[in-house]
């Protein structure tokens, strides 16, 4: 008989479910998982990739017991050289894992853990767009850039994820948190200015023609409540609210505008996005010209499917969130990353992906 699998636990004291952890501890041991190591992941925060020290230990797994934010932190170890990423969704939201349809309860999570298969999925990189400065995204995220696997945002989610991810506020406010910062985040934000440069642009199908990608370069100047550079498609935690022809192996990222400032129709705008309902030209003559890329045509909300795109904001650096920790400041890069990211997942989950990238 094989041996025990052996692997690492790097956790999140402040996740939303991190009180389930020896539970999830339990479970894995029970599972013949030798857990060699068990860390927070602030024991990470200053050393280098650790992928290849872990193999060296003779490790098989490193299992991130968290949510979205630990599971973004863990990329930079394990992308190249470590061994494969397992997740035990301990956050509030756990989009990533919902996106790997890794089951929220802990015992279906560990049994993925135990029977699942691994697989190869897109990886998202930001890299600072300009030289390092004391109030550049350089500053934060380094020369070599970082990680995300869910999303990246500018604007409005940057001082939801601030108050969302407050010691003080989850101790208050516990399972409120989010509609609270939210509500706080509204309340207080003003529209960006902002540039977006596209590389790659996915240009969608039309009758009779089949998908390309476009080469030339597109640039879009606007006011605009939030920028999202997302990767996963599963959006919302519980209400599993999904991005219409997203996948997280397309070798593609879905970059989408809110530009408000009308909240009832932007609102409005969201849930068609999500029930899928943005797709298709318009009426001739309906609405501004648009590029042959843009895939919405949702008032005040557009979205584009891209290999990359830089964000500038004129008028000042502004904060970026990775997975939902504040990261960096624009201006920034965004790239689907060269590598991909070797994760476990169900035996029966299969990536809804029509290599529309050509890669």
């Amino acid at each position: 008989m094989p041996g025990k699998r052996k692997a690492i636990v790097i956790h999140s004291p402040h996740s939303g479910r991190a009180p389930q952890l020896e539970e999830a501890l339990k479970l894995l041991q029970e599972a013949d998982i030798e857990l060699v190591q068990v860390e927070p992941i602030t024991s990470l925060n200053e050393l280098p990739p650790q992928g290849a020290s872990w193999r060296a230990q003779g490790l098989d797994l490193a299992i991130a017991a968290g949510g979205d934010g630990l599971v973004g932190g863990m990329i930079r170890h394990v992308l190249k050289e470590g061994p494969p990423l397992a997740i035990l969704p301990l956050g509030t939201a756990n989009d990533t894992a919902r996106s790997l349809a890794i089951p929220q309860d802990l015992s279906g999570a560990v049994e993925v853990i135990v029977a699942g298969h691994e697989a190869a999925v897109d990886v998202g990189m930001a890299l600072p767009a300009a030289p390092a400065t004391a109030d550049s995204a350089a500053e934060a995220l380094g020369s070599e850039g970082d990680y995300f696997c869910h999303t990246l945002t500018i604007g409005l989610n940057v001082e939801f994820a601030r108050l969302a991810t407050s010691s003080e506020m989850r101790e208050r406010f516990g399972a409120m948190t989010y509609p609270v910062a939210a509500f706080e985040a509204l309340r207080s934000h003003e529209p960006l200015e902002v540039v977006l440069r596209f590389e790659g642009l996915f240009i969608p199908p039309t009758a009779g023609q089949s998908c390309e990608s476009a080469s030339l370069p597109a640039e879009l100047r606007c006011q605009v409540m939030q920028v999202a550079v997302i990767n996963a498609p599963i959006f919302g935690g519980p209400l599993q609210l999904s991005i219409p022809g997203s996948s997280i192996t397309d070798h593609l990222l879905d970059i989408v505008v809110v530009q408000g400032p009308d909240w009832k129709e932007i609102a409005g705008a969201i849930g068609q996005f999500f029930a899928g309902g943005e797709s298709g030209q318009g009426e001739a003559g309906e609405g501004p010209a648009r590029h042959p890329a843009e895939l919405s045509v949702l008032p005040g909300l557009r979205h584009w499917q891209a290999v990359g795109v830089t964000i500038e904001t004129p008028t000042g650096p502004c904060e970026v969130t990775l997975d939902g920790e504040v990261k960096g400041k624009t201006p920034i890069a965004v790239r689907i990353a060269p590598e991909r990211l070797r994760v476990l997942v169900p035996s029966t989950w299969q990536a809804q992906d029509a290599e529309r990238a050509g890669a």
